[in-house]
């Protein structure tokens, strides 16, 4: 007789997650942090500041697997052993990227014990990524118990050593949650120093809540000149219709769409050339924002 019960837990383990290892250990336990109050205070840095240099001969191997890794017929099995042997070596990017498959059953079952061991090992080497993925785990309870503080305080660590997602998530954090305008834009502002866009558009979403429409549609125009599709949409909508006192400019609106369009078949797009074609009037009232003296400034 067919094991009906048996067949249903099949399809809840697949549908649900690619089925994690039954063997899967319990929940770790994540190393103790300080709260961020008495962690040193945070100065923005860059990521590259705190990534050791890889060995040559190392990093030659790891973009080769790499590039085995997107080829569908290769054994995923292979693949993770070949990052394991890089990792064992101290290659810190492949260990992420065993921590990443692991996460995601790639190459075998989705194994949380074994994601967060790598991802503890980065962090072991004050690698930023690996407090900011062992913030994620923490936070959603994968592989260790469900741990608000800890996660604050794990973001904040992989924010000191340069981490760009933990510098735009805490930024988010401080801006909605917190009601910490000020915070939030220094974490934002260090992560548009480290080129993300959604950063910049976080403090033109700020500056519009604000009434700073000059400062908005600045860090608009970065976001979009960086190939952020939305900001792209924003800038096409406020200069197509006059939005926010401006006056209409559909030669800019133009360009603006045209930018937008050739995005949607090419999402890798940045354009550094925005603010030459499409140069920001003054606002009527409010003038122009001038980024090295962070104040607006009314034409003579």
């Amino acid at each position: 007789m067919i094991n009906l019960r048996l067949i249903k837990l099949c399809l809840v383990c697949v549908l649900v997650s690619g089925c994690a290892d039954p063997n899967e250990e319990a929940p770790k336990s994540m190393v103790y942090l300080p709260h961020p109050e008495n962690q040193p205070e945070f100065t923005c840095v860059k990521e590259a500041d705190h990534l050791p240099p890889l060995d040559p001969e190392l990093e030659t191997r790891y973009q080769e697997v790499r590039i085995l890794e997107k080829q569908s017929s290769v054994d995923g099995e292979n693949i993770n052993n070949q990052y394991q042997y890089l990792a064992e070596q101290g290659h810190w990017k492949a260990a992420s990227r065993l921590a990443y498959r692991y996460i995601k059953g790639i190459g075998g079952p989705r194994s949380y014990s074994k994601a967060f061991h790598w991802y503890q090992h980065l962090a072991d080497r004050n690698i930023p990524q690996g407090y900011y993925n062992l913030a994620a785990m923490a936070e959603k309870g994968l592989g260790v118990e469900q741990d608000k503080v800890a996660t604050w305080a794990y973001l904040h660590r992989a924010a000191q050593l340069g981490s760009v997602h933990a510098q735009h998530r805490l930024g988010e954090i401080y801006f909605y949650p917190r009601n910490d305008d000020k915070t939030g834009e220094f974490y934002h502002r260090c992560a548009l120093s480290q080129g993300h866009a959604e950063s910049a558009r976080a403090l033109g979403r700020l500056h519009l809540v604000t009434g700073n429409y000059p400062k908005a549609m600045y860090f608009t125009q970065v976001a979009a000149s960086m190939g952020l599709p939305t900001s792209m949409v924003k800038l096409d909508g406020v200069f197509r219709d006059g939005d926010y006192g401006y006056e209409k400019n559909l030669a800019h609106a133009a360009i603006y769409e045209n930018f937008l369009n050739k995005l949607e078949y090419d999402s890798s797009l940045t354009f550094p050339e925005l603010p030459v074609l499409c140069p920001l009037p003054p606002h009527p009232t409010m003038g122009r924002y001038n980024p090295e003296t962070d104040q607006n400034e009314l034409p003579e």
